[in-house]
This record gives structure tokens, C-alpha cells and sequence, in this order.
């Protein structure tokens, strides 16, 4: 093993980009399907909406489910990953907006640095931190939208990048 992997990683940013979108992807569907389709998880957002004082409940807690479950697909295929993540992250930032920051509320923190340590410790924070990873630096070239472009500009990197630090993934 090379020591300079501890210190410099593995030179892998496909396989990272790819472990993130299919991760994040993989939670999104399964919860988006669990929502639409069990009963009581349906009620406990239909419920967790009311109390939120979400308008138009009737019309939300059928499209929000919804889009977690085509978007979280997306994203594990690949396919308009971008425009998946940013309908995901729009979902979550209204997550923390209308319900996370009551529960921080509730935990009452110390100082506004605890009140931080608490936001960050949600999850919807971590997955607009995920989601917008897949934003910033796209799908990654092991994905339908890079297949379908191509490969050369899904890459996660410029070719200047590219030609001074060469992806290790298939390595």
C-alpha cells in the first residue's frame, strides 16, 4: 500500500462522486417509496405536514413523496442527476425551514455555536451537503448522464486536472 494514500487519498473522485449519488439516491427512493406506499409512514407525513402548517397538505403529501422516489432513482441511475439533486435539495432545505430548526428548538441549545453543532447534526443538513456536491461536481462519468454525453463533459474535473492528476479509480 502506498503511505501517500493517507494523506493524499486514493486519486478517486468517480468512485466518490459515484458512493455519494448512489447513496444519497438509494436513501431518497426508499424513502419516497415507503411514503407513498405504507400507510403509516403516508400518515406520519400527512400528520408532520399539518403541524408544520404546510398549505395545500392535500396536493404535498402526495408530490413530496413523489419526487423523493423519482429523484432518489435518478440519482442512483444517473440519469439528470443534477436536476434531481437540486429538487431533493429544495425539498430538504424546506425539511430544515418548516420542521428542522422547531426540533433544534426543542433540544434547546446552549450558545449559537451549539445551536450550529445541533443544525449540522440533522440529517437534512448533511443531505443538502451530499446533494450539492452532486450540483457542483456532477454525476461523475460512472452515470447514465455521462454515458449519454459522452463521458467528457460529465467529468468532475478540467482537462488541465485531468492531465496533471490522472483519476486512479480503475486503478
Amino acid at each position: 500500500m502506498d503511505p501517500s494514500i493517507l494523506v493524499q487519498g486514493a486519486h478517486a473522485p468517480n468512485a466518490a462522486l459515484t458512493l455519494n449519488r448512489v447513496a444519497l439516491g438509494a436513501f431518497f427512493a426508499t424513502s419516497g417509496y415507503h411514503k407513498l406506499f405504507n400507510a403509516s409512514r403516508h400518515a406520519g407525513l400527512r400528520l408532520t405536514l399539518e403541524d408544520d402548517g404546510v398549505h395545500i397538505v392535500p396536493v404535498m403529501q402526495w408530490l413530496l413523496p413523489s419526487v423523493e422516489f423519482a429523484g432518489g432513482a435518478a440519482l442512483i441511475l444517473g440519469l439528470l442527476s443534477v436536476l434531481a439533486a437540486f429538487g431533493l435539495f429544495v425539498i430538504c432545505v424546506g425539511a430544515i425551514a418548516f420542521d428542522a430548526v422547531r426540533r433544534i428548538r426543542a433540544w434547546q441549545p446552549l450558545d449559537r455555536a451549539d445551536w450550529l453543532g445541533d443544525f449540522l447534526y440533522l440529517p437534512e443538513s448533511l443531505y443538502c451537503v451530499g446533494l450539492a456536491v452532486v450540483m457542483l461536481a456532477g454525476p461523475g462519468l460512472w452515470s447514465l448522464d455521462a454515458t449519454l454525453a459522452g463521458g467528457a463533459r460529465a467529468a468532475p474535473y478540467s482537462q488541465t486536472t485531468l492531465l496533471t492528476q490522472p483519476d486512479r479509480s480503475l486503478q
